[in-house]
């Protein structure tokens, strides 16, 4: 045990650092309890079930909480190509075309395809970072609640905690589990940007209890 909580570890998953460009408002959305697992090829999603369920999705307009779903929210994430993440430390790339799918239940969700990524891995003091660095990713479709509409660009990061040692083989990281929280990153599209010139945040929150 003493072993296990030494090489305890955390992860960082961040999907695209672009630059917002001179808006004045971000769309936030936090996710909280997610499970990602890396296989010597893949990051993925890994909770007790497919997709991962999670504990909640919290939405924000320029750090400004609209709202938060915490029933029947799930997800679904895949990076691909992802090989041979020295042990000692250093970056590879991954493949592109990765996938992000929020299922917010009721009919509501958001589906993101994720470009190729930079992964770094930096064994100091036992943590483990995974950077990916590109230019985030494409909205293949999003119907969100609170009257919410995400626009590009977007970015994705997650922020997680190793659940057990990584596994090496051959001087490779071959697996990790982990888990903590993520979060995307958008600009909001006119139409909610009008909502909010209507009536503020307090629109947004009764438009998602109507």
């Amino acid at each position: 045990m003493r072993r296990l909580a030494t090489l305890l570890a955390g992860a960082a998953i961040l999907v695209g650092l672009t630059q917002f460009a001179s808006a004045s408002l971000i769309l936030q959305i936090q996710m909280g309890g997610v499970d990602i697992r890396y296989d010597g090829t893949n990051i993925v999603s890994a909770g007790a079930s497919a997709p991962d369920p999670l504990t909640n999705a919290t939405f924000l307009v320029d750090h400004a909480l609209v709202g938060a779903d915490t029933t029947g929210v799930t997800l679904g994430l895949s990076i691909p190509g992802v090989f041979n993440i020295p042990v000692s430390g250093g970056q590879v790339s991954s493949a592109a075309n990765g996938s992000l799918d929020l299922d917010l239940g009721g009919g509501e969700f958001l589906s993101l395809t994720l470009d190729s990524a930079t992964v770094s891995y930096i064994p100091v003091f036992s943590t483990v970072y995974f950077v990916f660095l590109g230019s985030a990713a494409t909205i293949d479709g999003q119907q969100l609640p609170y009257g919410l509409t995400l626009g590009d660009p977007v970015s994705v990061s997650f922020s997680t905690q190793m659940m057990a040692p990584i596994t090496q083989s051959g001087g490779f990281v071959s697996s990790f589990l982990a888990a903590g929280t993520g979060e995307i990153q958008g600009v909001p599209e006119p139409a909610t940007l009008s909502l909010l010139a209507l009536g503020g945040l307090a629109m947004l929150r009764r438009r998602k209890s109507a």
